[in-house]
């Protein structure tokens, strides 16, 4: 359990306050500028914060600023900020899902270059396009995307099915139960460490492993290493194709 998981797991019993588990969370944020450098773009990044929603993001070539195509009723625009764009819904709570209404679709479209910082309760993330940056939080639901080439995801429980051209600096994707499917592309040039706490590991391509027993670990290279991968998963299955 990470600490998002656990600030959601004390807030649902009651041990504190939305207003302290948002302080708790702001917390933990990175410094902004040490965020903007990881993302490397210089068109900024796309912030989204929704409670509990079904989300579909499209790169669109003959766009200069991202557009909303669907805001499943919330009516919100999408705002210019200093780090680039927001788009948030208008109620947030960390840990608390509105189980008994369906989930809200929203759909967007932003011009290349940009990065996302996506922070989910529940909901699926369909991204379509190749991005410079990805940095999603999202408690409970499955995420797919294509090409990234920066990369930091951490799920509660759930699936993550996408592509990345990694190389230089750090990045993570951390499961606490599910699956994590994920495609390294010719190019990637990177060490990676690979982590499944109960369940299963493989590796194929390139480099192939498959672990034996109750968990696993794997570690390798691609080219000279220069940027870094690591995968965690406490339950669940891992798996990677190398180039």
């Amino acid at each position: 359990m990470d600490e998002y998981e656990k600030i959601a797991r004390l807030l649902e019993e009651g041990k504190i306050r939305p207003e302290e588990a948002e302080k708790l969370l702001d917390a933990l944020e990175p410094d902004e500028s040490v965020s903007d450098a990881e993302a490397g773009t210089q068109e900024g990044r796309l912030e989204v914060v929704l409670e509990r929603a079904d989300l579909s993001i499209r790169v669109d070539p003959s766009l200069s600023e991202p557009r909303v195509l669907e805001d499943g009723g919330l009516k919100i625009a999408i705002k210019h900020t200093k780090h680039g764009w927001k788009f948030k819904g208008p109620s947030v709570r960390i840990g608390f899902f509105d189980l008994v209404r369906a989930r809200k679709k929203v759909a967007l479209a932003i011009p290349p270059g940009l990065g996302l910082k996506l922070r989910l309760g529940q909901g699926e993330v369909d991204i379509a396009g190749k991005l410079p940056a990805l940095d999603l939080q999202l408690g409970q639901g499955q995420v797919r995307f294509g090409t990234v080439e920066r990369l930091r995801l951490s799920l509660g429980q759930g699936k993550v099915n996408g592509r990345a051209l990694l190389t230089a600096g750090k990045h993570s994707v951390s499961l606490g139960m599910g699956r994590v499917n994920l495609a390294l592309e010719e190019g990637s040039d990177l060490r990676f460490d690979l982590k499944v706490g109960l369940g299963e590991l493989a590796v194929t391509g390139t480099a192939k492993h498959a672990s034996e027993g109750r968990g696993g670990k794997y570690s390798g290279t691609l080219g000279e290493g220069r940027g870094y991968l690591k995968v965690s998963v406490g339950m669940g299955e891992v798996e990677v194709e190398t180039p």
